[in-house]
């Protein structure tokens, strides 16, 4: 009886090792779930006032980017160090556009051997309503990311306008 035991004990266990190792999503999807999240974040809803936006901006880039991250648009001569100052510009696309929607496209994604850092590079597209009008923004971006437990953005660097 106690042969049984342990045998299905040690069966449960190699059955949970191996349902962790073959089923844990990898760094790379990590690496690209935190980045849809953070895309969808920005993106710009038709319902959104100045508080709800703000608000799901700073509980949305808690979870995504670094207490320091770092981002440049030069074209769009932005250039914002911290979560704080993230939040304040991406709160206010929510002035200028009525609705916006960003995507990513291409992604390539690059963790080092100790899987502590990520390289992505992609192409963001913008779609948004203006004043009635539709417009489209193509762009490059790069991201770096660094994982300290969770994967965060910590620099996005975002590429002149593509035509």
């Amino acid at each position: 009886m106690k042969k049984w035991a342990i045998a299905a004990a040690c069966a449960a266990l190699a059955a949970i090792v191996l349902a962790i190792t073959v089923f844990r999503p990898s760094e790379e999807d990590q690496v690209r779930k935190v980045l849809t999240r953070f895309v969808k974040a920005v993106s710009v809803r038709a319902d959104d006032n100045l508080i709800s936006r703000t608000g799901r901006l700073k509980s949305e880039l808690k979870e995504t980017v670094a207490d320091d991250v770092y981002v440049d648009v030069p074209d769009l001569a932005i250039r914002v160090t911290g979560r704080a100052g993230l939040v304040e510009n991406a709160t206010k696309a929510g002035l200028v556009f009525q609705s916006a929607d960003c995507e990513l496209t291409g992604m390539t994604i690059k963790v080092d051997d100790a899987a502590t850092t990520a390289k992505v590079d992609a192409t963001v597209i913008v779609t948004g309503n203006r004043g009635g009008d539709r417009k489209v923004d193509k762009r490059g971006v790069h991201f770096l990311l660094r994982k300290d437990g969770d994967w965060r953005i910590t620099t996005i660097d975002v590429a002149a306008r593509q035509d």
